[in-house]
């Protein structure tokens, strides 16, 4: 905010020195009139000028009569003031009758013609108006405001209306405030932060194999193993994919017979364009999935634009509000109450953007308060609603393929026909975000349409209507929901209604299976959710299933839940079922509770009415990452409705290792006993080297310390491991395309190694790896105290030279001197004695191999005089 005066007493005496300059060569250049009141009243003034609280550089002339302030009009417009022709006008004819009743001046001299300035360093001197200072005063004013013979208007500032006035003689000040319209102001925008995209590191060449191996077996005998692999290879053009499982299965001791599956899932080729938004797939995939079509799995191609490749951009629409103000001031951003940010803003317009932080149903409040302490409250009711595009951005998606038939049962099974479909997503305005798809292929077409609208501050509201075309029959779905929260209140809401006829890509792929009857199913629903701090979360909800065959299905439930202190909570549903003849209600409670160092323990009980009663009490430890074990053990005692009673055994444990996951599970009754454990793990290939590690789904990292090994590495602050002998670790599962903070604990490494930073921001790609060296350098260095031949210390600030002439350290108090970049074997140096002391020499034995991991003081040295 720029203040009325900031430098008031530096300005002003600057001011006054070029006034006592400007001021003579001024008044010499007049050539007043004839009347004694001019020559005693009338003066030119060279005020420091503030425009609606924005001090103007540069000396501007004024003319002074009696505390009245004249100005011409060019003046004005130096400073940024655009008075309306009609407002002049009236200021003239207002100042014409003052002039005529006051008698001042007489009426009948003529007006003075202007002087220039004699020499360019005068004409700088006033830089007011891009036309020569015109130094004539004509008391009486012409119908406008045109130059006439070179001739300027002097207008008196209090005949201006709308323009506020603020003169300090004294002080020699003038604060003008004009109306905003008349000034050419540039928008403090608030808030808003520019887009910036940080670097996404280039994939490098790594090979990835996950697996996931199981057995199991249950106490008939019969038994299964069975592994579940996935191996990739990354490139810096993209990487390949292929997912595959193994299983044998046996059935009973008493039936030999074995059941082997070994089946290809998926294989496909990923390229990505991250700064484009673009990705291609060739191979395996699934097609887009909207909420006007399910996914199919089809052997093709498909071309994508998405903004996930690009977190740091947002998408969604974001709310802006336009304020003005008069003067400088500070505007405040308050969201449900809690301020958001605040900013200091010049006089003008001002555009504050609402943070994409809000969700549901809110209320903006826009606080804004000049420099005089005039406050200006704004409040905005909202909605932030979800899915939501900004005005013009797009999501888009082609694919064309086979449809793939009993996936997971066969490896090579595809449809003959070729399909495709095609999915846009549109951000119509910021509050209407529409989507289109379309797909087809062997006689069949579907399409449709989809909007999400967010309905001012009430709330959100989706639309979609689909039509589908198979064997001439015509199916259509429709749906509409509505969704709100205000406060602690929430309330959704919805209808659909499918046709028999309606189908997708399944159709195809059964086509004989197809036959479509004249009937509709329509659902309604509704739900409403309240919240207290004290009395815990409520959710009330209905849904209701009926189709033209007059069957109806209605299913009512209530949830509650509450927190007790810091360590305990208790949760309740109770439900109610009726439809196809029959009724019935269950009741659903539990307390939970949580104990220091992961522990937790629960109840809990099931009653159904015609059924059973169930009644279970487990005990939880959980785990902390790499190192650490959880489990669970529980059991659970059904009683049936035919009086039939019987309990349960459950049991689960899992340790988690630098190199994967073991787990084992053992469920057991009365009447028999399963068990199943498996190790879940993954190896990679990357920089040379092989690394055992857990399940690398996503992206990874290779951290190399420069050959030092056990250095603890962290990821987010949490520790994932130490690097190896080679001093090197796989860090896996990284966030794709997002910020992830690497770090190494540099408190326990040797005293010899330098770590020109401990943390690294590491943005890798899609599924791949990348290399994150942190630059530790080994140092030969070492301390020691320097001598004369007499044994005195050598002088303080004396400079040590390397025997090539460059200086390399600088001799402390009492001789204390430290030394780097020493090599293994003899170092010769010199001493630049201060106050013309001369020259030393001295030499250092230095066994590098004697002295790793320490910075070694090697006492006494001689340094003998040349």
């Amino acid at each position: 905010m720029q203040p009325l005066n900031a430098a008031f007493p530096l300005k002003q005496t600057v001011y006054g020195i070029l006034l006592c300059f400007c001021t003579p060569a001024f008044a010499a250049q007049q050539n007043p009139p004839q009347t004694a009141a001019y020559s005693q009243e009338w003066l030119p003034v060279y005020p420091q000028v503030s425009v609606n609280g924005r001090v103007s550089d540069g000396l501007f002339p004024f003319m002074s009569d009696n505390g009245r302030i004249f100005v011409q009009t060019d003046t004005l417009y130096a400073l940024g003031i655009n008075v309306p022709q009609a407002i002049l006008q009236q200021a003239d004819t207002r100042q014409k009758s003052l002039n005529t009743d006051t008698e001042t001046i007489t009426t009948n001299e003529p007006p003075l013609s202007a002087v220039p300035s004699e020499t360019p360093a005068e004409e700088a001197a006033t830089p007011a108006a891009s036309e020569p200072i015109q130094t004539a005063y004509e008391p009486t004013v012409s119908e406008n405001h045109t130059e006439s013979g070179n001739t300027q208007i002097w207008t008196d500032l209090s005949s201006i209306t709308g323009l506020d006035i603020e003169y300090n003689a004294a002080e020699q000040t003038l604060a003008l405030t004009a109306p905003l319209d008349w000034l050419n102001l540039p928008t403090t925008v608030i808030g808003q932060k520019p887009e910036r995209a940080y670097d996404i590191a280039k994939p490098g060449f790594a090979g990835i194999l996950n697996y996931d191996a199981n057995i199991t077996r249950n106490s008939s005998g019969g038994s299964t193993q069975g592994i579940l692999a996935e191996a990739r290879f990354t490139t810096p053009a993209g990487y390949l994919s292929h997912q595959h499982i193994w299983s044998r299965t046996r059935f009973s001791a008493e039936r030999i017979k074995s059941q082997n599956r070994n089946v290809r899932l998926d294989t496909f080729w990923r390229s990505v364009w991250p700064e484009q938004g673009l990705i291609m797939t060739a191979g395996d995939l699934i097609t887009g999935q909207t909420g006007i079509s399910g996914s199919a799995r089809i052997g093709g191609f498909k071309l994508e634009h998405s903004y996930r490749t690009q977190p740091w951009r947002n998408t969604s629409p974001l709310r802006a509000y336009v304020g003005e103000s008069t003067l400088p001031g500070t505007v405040d951003l308050y969201l449900n109450g809690v301020r958001q940010y605040s900013q200091d803003v010049a006089a003008g317009e001002y555009e504050i953007t609402l943070p994409p932080s809000i969700s549901g149903r809110g209320n903006a409040q826009v606080v804004a308060t000049d420099m005089l302490g005039r406050t200006v409250v704004v409040d905005m009711p909202l909605y932030g609603g979800s899915d939501m595009l900004a005005k013009g951005l797009n999501e888009w998606s082609l694919e064309a393929g086979y449809l793939r038939k009993n996936y997971g049962l066969k490896s090579f099974d595809y449809d003959k026909q070729l399909v495709g479909s095609g999915t846009l997503r549109y951000g119509l305005t910021n509050f209407v975000t529409t989507q289109l798809h379309a797909e087809g292929g062997g006689g069949y077409r579907r399409f449709g349409i989809e909007a999400n609208t967010v309905l001012g501050s009430l709330g959100q509201l989706n639309l979609s209507h689909a039509q589908s075309f198979f064997k001439q029959h015509k199916g259509k779905q429709s749906s509409i929901f509505f969704s709100t929260q205000y406060g602690n209140w929430t309330f959704g809401s919805g209808w659909s209604s499918t046709d028999d006829a309606f189908t997708g890509f399944n159709a195809l792929l059964a086509p004989a299976g197809y036959h479509p009857e004249a009937f509709k199913r329509r659902t309604a629903s509704v739900s409403v959710g309240w919240h207290s701090k004290s009395l815990g979360s409520f959710n009330l909800s209905y849904l209701r299933l009926k189709s033209d065959r007059d069957q109806t299905d209605k299913t009512g439930t209530l949830n509650w839940s509450r927190n007790i202190g810091r360590r305990a909570s208790v949760f309740m549903s109770a439900s109610k079922y009726s439809g196809n003849h029959n009724t019935y209600h269950s009741i659903y409670g539990g307390l939970s509770i949580s104990f220091d160092r992961g522990y937790s323990a629960s109840v809990s009980a099931r009653h159904e009415s015609g059924r059973e009663n169930s009644y279970r009490v487990a005990l939880n430890k959980s785990g902390s990452g790499v190192g650490s074990t959880s489990w669970n053990i529980g059991w659970e005692q059904q009683n049936n409705a035919n009086g039939r009673n019987r309990g349960r055994l459950n049991g689960f444990v899992r340790h988690e290792t630098q190199y994967g996951d073991a787990h084992a599970a053992i469920y057991h009754t009365p009447q028999s006993t399963n068990w199943d454990a498996g190790w879940r793990g993954g190896l990679v290939w990357m920089k040379g080297g092989l690394f055992p590690t857990r399940n690398v789904y996503d992206s990874f990292a290779v951290v190399s310390t420069a050959g030092l090994a056990g250095i603890p590495v962290s990821l987010s602050n949490n520790h994932v491991g130490k690097t190896n002998s080679s001093g090197l670790l796989l860090v896996p599962n990284l966030s794709a395309y997002q910020k992830n903070m690497i770090g190494i604990d540099t408190t326990d490494l040797p005293q010899d190694i330098r770590v020109e930073r401990a943390r690294i921001q590491a943005v890798p790609s899609e599924r791949s790896g990348m290399a994150v060296d942190f630059k530790l350098k080994r140092m030969q260095a070492a301390s020691m105290i320097l001598k004369d031949e007499n044994g005195q210390v050598l002088p303080a600030n004396s400079t040590v030279f390397h025997a090539d002439d460059t200086p390399i350290a600088v001799v402390g108090f009492d001789g204390q001197t430290f030394i780097e970049h020493l090599v293994s074997g003899n170092n010769t140096f010199e001493v630049s004695l201060p106050e013309e002391g001369g020259i030393c020499r001295f030499n250092i034995d230095y066994q590098a191999k004697s002295h790793l991991g320490s910075l070694p003081d090697l006492g006494e040295i001689l340094c003998i005089r040349q």
